[in-house]
């Protein structure tokens, strides 16, 4: 199919003037735990539902002196060296995360006072900050809400939003071996180099109990297989919101026997285990080609999708139902499909494991660093925050995209430290008093006062 992108809105001011995402920078602790050997031997877990089942190879692991500031801080700080930007530049940092390390402060001030002992005291007074909390959707809203700012910005300055998240479940519990941790630092302005938004959101929102962390608790409850299900609903709601705004909007008009999907060229996921991307997909794919051509082709390979009316018994059409997802998800054209649009997307969460609201832009930097991305394809991102929210959204890839430097991701996480099981367990109880390996030319926390007030430093 022919595509013309270039009369597309691409998330304007007033004036037209494009915005979005300029570059990104991801910071990952360096110690990891594979999933395969002491884990999985202890755990009494077969390596290969974990290494293929779910798709995690390996999980990163925060050292005594990190928590989800220092990564913010951190990859803000990797962020500004690689733009040259200044604090002066910068006008807002709105963070995403479900991991604050304050019931009331917001992350982002803990941030704001780490880079001011690098560029100085006070040197970010003119900039706000403010923190999103909505679960692992909480970075996209922030992305909306910073866009909108940045199209009616007028003095030249940018915004930062930054996701940081450490993901963590008790020990031996069903969640444990989709932990992980990062931050992904994402530069939002005018006349971006990587990727322009349209600015069209499709949301799908309700109350759902499918994955919470009451007040007080450390690790999180997840109702596993409610939470997948919820999503799957939700990103489907969302994207058939925004299937309905671009269509009305003129982005995206198919014509007879053409479908949405066949429009976009990549889709980006929430990435909770990789797996899960194969999943949300499908879903998408096969509600998108209903009635279209590629569905009519789906059907002679596997043959019709169940209906109710075809069923006196619910539970009989729901198991029916669950065998037709399964023999789409193997279906020659769904396959293709998802190796062409979806796959390279989890390349590097299979070596991080989950950072929650960060994922789906690890999942961005993914295909950067692959170099699978080109000027004028169409990029799909599907947020889901349990609770449960979604949001669909779309960006441009722009002609200098290719010219951004490289960031050398793959290289970093080859060179981190792999613990053992009992290192990764008092880690995770809190029990080291030492870091594994000393931090050296980051931030790290330095201490916790009798008030529970916590004291950061930058270590040369």
């Amino acid at each position: 199919m022919t595509k013309d992108f270039g009369n597309l809105p691409a998330g304007g001011s007033h004036s037209g003037e494009a915005v979005g995402i300029d570059d990104l920078s991801v910071y990952v602790p360096g110690l990891f735990l594979p999933l395969s050997g002491e884990f999985s031997l202890d755990r009494g877990i077969d390596p290969g539902k974990l290494i293929k089942g779910i798709g995690i190879e390996r999980m990163a692991v925060p050292d005594a002196h990190e928590d989800a500031a220092t990564m913010a801080a951190n990859s803000l700080l990797d962020l500004m060296q690689r733009c040259d930007l200044a604090p002066e530049d910068i006008a807002k940092i709105y963070v995403g995360t479900e991991s604050a390390v304050d019931e009331a402060k917001a992350i982002g001030t803990y941030v704001i006072g780490m880079l001011e002992k690098v560029y100085g005291t006070g040197s970010f007074q003119d900039c706000s900050t403010v923190e999103f909390k909505s679960a692992c959707i909480g970075t996209t809203l922030a992305l909306e809400s910073l866009s909108y700012w940045a199209a009616a910005e007028e003095e030249g300055r940018v915004g930062i939003v930054i996701a940081s998240d450490v993901a963590k479940y008790p020990l031996r519990s069903s969640g444990e071996y989709t932990q992980g941790a990062g931050s992904v630092a994402l530069l939002v302005k005018k006349h971006p180099r990587l990727a322009a938004l349209e600015q069209i959101y499709g949301c799908f929102t309700r109350d759902e109990n499918d994955f919470f962390r009451p007040m007080g608790c450390t690790t999180a409850t997840v109702n596993g297989k409610h939470s997948n299900q919820c999503y799957l609903e939700a990103i489907q709601g969302a994207f058939d919101s925004f299937a309905g705004k671009a269509a009305r909007s003129g982005a995206i008009t198919p014509k007879s026997e053409e479908c949405v999907t066949d429009f976009i060229d990549h889709f980006l996921f929430h990435i909770p285990y990789p797996r899960m991307v194969e999943y949300a997909s499908a879903a998408i794919f096969r509600h998108d080609w209903l009635g279209c051509r590629k569905g009519q082709d789906v059907e002679l390979e596997i043959g019709k999708e169940p209906q109710s009316l075809d069923y006196e018994d619910l539970e009989l059409y729901q198991a029916a139902k669950a065998d037709y997802a399964r023999r789409f998800s193997k279906s020659r054209h769904f396959q293709e499909a998802y190796l062409a649009k979806v796959a390279d997307t989890a390349a590097l969460s299979r070596v991080v494991g989950n950072i929650y609201t960060g994922s789906i832009y690890l999942g961005l930097a993914s295909l950067l660093e692959l170099q699978k991305i080109r000027a004028g394809e169409r990029l799909c991102f599907g947020a889901y925050g349990s609770g449960c929210s979604a949001l669909v959204f779309s960006a441009i890839v722009q002609p200098e995209a290719e010219t951004v430097p490289s960031r050398g991701i793959v290289k970093r996480l080859e060179e981190r430290r792999q613990i053992s099981l009992q290192e990764y367990e008092r880690l995770h109880e809190g029990l080291m008093e030492k870091s594994l390996v000393e931090p050296s030319a980051e931030f790290a926390l330095a201490s916790i006062d009798h008030q529970g007030y916590r004291h950061y430093e930058y270590v040369c």
